[in-house]
């Protein structure tokens, strides 16, 4: 999506420090250097109170599941949707509500629109297809490396893996760069003039900060479920962590390139 259309994470919280119209924020813009850290710890500060009240809710849904056997009955459709379709559902989900939900709020809300929706609709729907695919294949494989009980001990050892693994060594650079690519107006060319010396720490790592606060104590949640519920249900949180990405993409500095 261009610039303009990252604001659509920022939506009812566009004023103060984190508030931007441009490349690297308003601060870089003056001319100070900001760093990673400052960037992503900024932008967990920002997305504090919208992401304890989804992981809240997110506990509710599961309380609710253990305790009632309406809520139970109703959610066991999805994972039984879930067990049928495999993968196939996992990319559909993904694709939804990762892909298609983002680029619809920001054709919706005035101010947001983008320079080329159609283009941004298909890169979602590619990207998140893609990264449908992708957890699909890490949850089972975690399921067949620690278990599929929800007991304390399996938990802990899959958000360990998950957050210290996973996370940043292989899903936060890929869609740093994919995003960045799109930021770019798709353009493998001055993708890679941002990639030289430091470049995870740059464009990984704003990323990565506010990702380990919401989705550990996220993903903490998600493992308390069963298997067939933990992915429809991480395709619904994901949604915001889209909307989260695309806002941290905006002040992420760019390197120059000479």
């Amino acid at each position: 999506m261009s610039r303009r259309s990252i604001m659509c994470g920022r939506a009812g919280h566009d004023r103060g420090p984190l508030g931007s119209s441009g490349p690297g924020g308003a601060r870089a813009e003056r001319g100070e250097r900001v760093s990673p850290w400052t960037i992503g710890l900024r932008s967990a500060r920002a997305n504090l109170v919208p992401g304890l009240i989804l992981q809240l809710m997110a506990v509710g849904v599961v309380v609710a599941y253990y305790r009632s056997a309406d809520v139970q009955a109703v959610l066991q459709v999805v994972g039984d949707w879930q067990r049928e379709y495999g993968v196939v559902f996992s990319i559909l989900t993904r694709v939804v509500f990762n892909g298609m939900v983002p680029a619809l709020f920001c054709a919706l809300v005035p101010g947001l629109h983008q320079r080329r929706p159609w283009a941004a609709l298909w890169f979602g729907m590619i990207w998140w297809a893609i990264m449908g695919a992708n957890t699909h294949v890490f949850y089972h494989g975690q399921a067949m490396l620690w278990g599929t009980e929800p007991s304390l001990r399996v938990v802990l050892l899959k958000t360990a893996t998950d957050m210290l693994v996973y996370s940043p060594l292989y899903a936060s650079p890929i869609t740093a760069l994919a995003h960045l690519w799109q930021d770019l107006d798709y353009s493998l060319v001055a993708t890679r003039q941002q990639l030289g010396q430091g470049w995870y720490r740059r464009l990984v790592l704003p990323n990565q900060v506010p990702g380990w606060t919401f989705w550990t104590p996220g993903v903490m949640i998600l493992y308390s479920l069963p298997l067939d519920l933990q992915l429809p249900m991480a395709a619904l949180l994901g949604c915001f962590w889209a909307l989260m990405c695309l806002q941290i993409a905006l002040r992420t500095p760019l390197q120059l390139s000479s």
